[in-house]
């Protein structure tokens, strides 16, 4: 893993790429990365979520800052299906807490999890309430290169898909390709290489289960791996 100080000259020159980027492509752009450098290299566990893309037409903004804002996610961490869902499985993995023990994720208690974990979205301009998948394969084949670097930055313990790795050529990820896939009953793939953590999943706005469903499965697929 790389030193604090070389961490935040890559997600700094990462978050650039993208906006030079979208200048380029004459588009907006929503920058993503890992929240906080110096958070992320002392978590428990180093978790990169990966999904398709931000829910927000014709608008420009940062994750990455938007993460550190307490109006934001006072907001929309409750409100934000994704938002929510995110915070509560990220809050549980990092705290090993049982359903009954996670703040509300509008809290910030909840909400300050964020700081330990890195998000990145497939294509890095905005998109609507439902992704196309065309248009996300056409996203992964122009971004491949930046998706690569980032992922690389990131060196998750922990990397759970959004309904997004059939989007990936699995060697961009350690050890993915050889690593035997599991199933949980609820619907979940997981790959356990050892050293990491690959978990396949619904993307967390899916509306075929509850909270607790959603993301307690995740949370058992990572205790399980933890204490092997």
């Amino acid at each position: 893993m790389k030193t604090l100080e070389k961490l935040i000259q890559e997600n700094e020159r990462l978050a650039r790429k993208i906006d030079q980027n979208a200048k380029e492509r004459n588009a907006s752009r929503v920058i993503d990365g890992i929240i906080n450098p110096e958070r992320y290299l002392k978590a428990k566990y180093r978790i990169l979520w990966i999904l398709k893309e931000a829910n927000s037409i014709d608008s420009s903004w940062s994750v990455i800052e938007n993460y550190k804002r307490k109006d934001w996610l006072e907001t929309y961490g409750r409100s934000n299906p994704t938002l929510k869902r995110l915070i509560y499985t990220s809050y549980a993995i990092l705290n090993g807490s049982e359903w009954a023990d996670i703040p509300w994720s509008n809290e910030a208690k909840g909400y300050d999890c964020l700081q330990d974990i890195a998000f990145i979205n497939i294509k890095k301009e905005p998109g609507d309430s439902s992704a196309n998948g065309t248009e996300i394969q056409e996203a992964y084949y122009k971004d491949k290169q930046l998706l690569q670097e980032q992922i690389n930055m990131c060196d998750a313990d922990i990397v759970i898909f959004g309904n997004t790795l059939q989007y990936f050529h699995k060697e961009l990820f350690e050890g993915l390709e050889t690593a035997e896939r599991q199933d949980t009953e609820y619907g979940n793939a997981y790959y356990d290489t050892g050293k990491k953590l690959y978990i396949w999943t619904w993307h967390p706005a899916m509306r075929r289960a509850t909270d607790k469903d959603y993301v307690m499965d995740i949370v058992n697929i990572v205790k399980q791996w933890s204490e092997r």
